[in-house]
């Protein structure tokens, strides 16, 4: 017997696995997110966990832990990186 599912995992505005050079102020500590649910769930919370006006996050690291039991299973993300306020780009 086979299964199968499909998921919608995140949206994104930038996003890449290379070094990019942001003129940004980078002010704040590194933040973190945890959700049971999505990725996106994860990012929200790190960004809104930063405090007021910050929108982004760069830097950033996804993580997921999967749980199994014997019919089971769920899997918890947990997103860190550096938030930034991307009205403050420096020109």
């Amino acid at each position: 017997m086979l299964q199968a599912c499909s998921a919608r995992i995140l949206d994104f505005t930038v996003i890449s696995s290379k070094n990019v050079n942001l003129p940004v102020k980078k002010d704040a500590p590194r933040v973190k997110g945890k959700a049971g649910s999505t990725v996106k769930e994860a990012v929200d919370r790190a960004i809104e966990g930063a405090g007021p006006g910050y929108d982004a996050i760069i830097d950033g690291v996804v993580y997921a832990k999967s749980y199994y039991a014997v019919l089971y299973a769920w899997t918890r993300y947990r997103v860190e990186g550096t938030p930034i306020k991307t009205s403050e780009l420096q020109k």
